[in-house]
């Protein structure tokens, strides 16, 4: 990690009515959190870094220390320093007296700490360059638009002024004109490269693609980023955004899609060669993420609602396919261009971490690259095979038996260490235990009472 130095905070200094800087990171679950300093303190955050607890990066999805490993409290809830990270300083649009800075958790020694999910993917990144091979990503994002208000059963609502499905509609898109437009615009002063907008399969749910890029960091910070522009632009309109998997049962869930080519020092595509099916360092790297496809579940479904959003006929994969041209399966080959071939992955839910989702692909990819794997459940063009109706039967089908899985993966343990798939999973449980002893749903009420 390069610290940023204090001359890039003060070029941003001329601008008027600046008060405060946030430095902000996201967390295991993928939620921005951070500490907000006077601009006058400022500065020294440069120098000495700041320190918060560990434990900051084993919160639940509540922000609670819930794991079962009991860190955050046996162990005496130690600190760790945080150091900004270079060329991240940003204006904050939806606050006008702030600036904001991206952070990364380091030792005493500024050792980048690997519980920040930022620096995890760092670690992997480089073992990339050993075999002179650079990925390029895209990531696109599915999420609703909800009304402010709940039913009289506390659920969410769909934003009035969409009532029906209209993929890909253009009048979906003029509804939330103004709002859409605010958001590309606030991707912009925070330097977020947000390109194309999409009405998906269900009312007011919508797709943002951002564009791809040879800086994986860089590609998941905007990932993270992009949902936290979203969900405030939209608070601004009086609208809420969701980013959970399955917020309506009936409806579509929502995905966070990952587009992957790879390069070479000259820039050449090596997942191109003349044919559609591409090249065999492509086939070597979908066999690799089919390897730790179902052990890194825990990472791209991450709470028992994404686990809803498996299920046939709905445009998710139920299974380890890949194919050309076809949406029904895991890992995607899309049409196009043959210098532009690349790997779609189409199973994380779109409240996934996006650092730990990258890490994890990317772990599957060298897996597949270094030990020269083939692919297996090819489907062919223009069908769907009965992947739609038949679920594979070693698919995980909940949080509990995922983490099981994730846990005693031989592969994952080699590229994020068997220490922190244990911090996770425990993160997940305690989450899982504090939902289940909060409360009794209505609904089992009008099945037992």
């Amino acid at each position: 990690m390069e610290i940023a130095k204090e001359s890039e905070l003060e070029k941003l200094l001329n601008k008027k009515g600046i008060e405060y800087l946030d430095a902000i990171f996201t967390d295991l679950c993928g939620y921005v959190r951070g500490k907000r300093f006077p601009l006058n303190e400022a500065s020294k955050i440069f120098k000495d870094g700041f320190q918060l607890p560990y434990s900051v990066f084993y919160l639940d999805a509540l922000g609670g220390v819930t794991n079962n490993l009991e860190l955050g409290w046996a162990d005496g809830d130690p600190d760790g320093l945080f150091f900004p990270i270079t060329n991240t300083i940003k204006k904050v649009p939806w606050n006008d007296n702030t600036l904001q800075i991206l952070v990364s958790m380091c030792d005493e020694e500024k050792n980048p700490s690997i519980l920040d999910p930022r620096n995890m993917l760092a670690s992997i990144l480089k073992k990339f360059d050993a075999i002179n091979l650079k990925p390029v990503v895209a990531f696109e994002l599915e999420f609703y638009l909800l009304d402010k208000n709940k039913d009289n059963l506390g659920k969410p609502l769909p934003a009035t002024g969409v009532d029906k499905t209209n993929v890909y509609g253009m009048r979906e898109l003029d509804i939330f004109k103004k709002l859409l437009e605010d958001i590309n615009e606030n991707c912009k002063i925070q330097n977020i490269p947000a390109s194309t907008f999409t009405s998906e399969f269900a009312p007011t749910q919508y797709e943002i693609n951002l564009s791809h890029t040879s800086d994986l960091l860089k590609a998941a910070d905007d990932a993270s980023l992009l949902r936290r522009v979203i969900h405030e632009t939209t608070l601004k309109h009086g609208y809420e955004a969701t980013f959970m998997a399955k917020p309506f049962l009936e409806q579509t869930g929502s995905g966070m899609h990952i587009h992957m080519s790879m390069y070479d020092d000259k820039n050449n595509n090596l997942f191109s060669s003349g044919d559609k099916l591409g090249s065999d360092l492509l086939k070597h790297a979908i066999a690799g993420m089919q390897s730790t496809l179902y052990d890194s579940f825990p990472i791209f479904i991450p709470n028992r609602n994404g686990f809803r959003r498996i299920k046939p006929d709905q445009f998710v994969p139920v299974n380890k396919s890949w194919g050309y041209n076809n949406r029904t399966v895991a890992l995607r080959i899309p049409s196009g261009k043959d210098e532009a071939r690349r790997i779609e992955h189409r199973v994380a839910s779109a409240d996934a971490n996006a650092y730990l989702t990258l890490a994890s692909i990317l772990a599957g990819v060298l897996n597949g690259i270094n030990n020269k794997l083939q692919p297996t459940h090819f489907i062919e063009y223009g069908t769907n095979a009965g992947i739609e109706t038949q679920a594979d039967p070693e698919i995980p089908t909940s949080l509990e038996n995922s983490l099981i899985r994730f846990e005693n993966s031989k592969i994952l343990k080699e590229y994020f260490g068997e220490n922190y798939l244990k911090l996770y999973a425990s993160v997940k449980r305690g989450e899982e235990n504090l939902y289940n002893s909060t409360f009794i749903p209505k609904e089992e009420y009008d099945y037992y009472l």
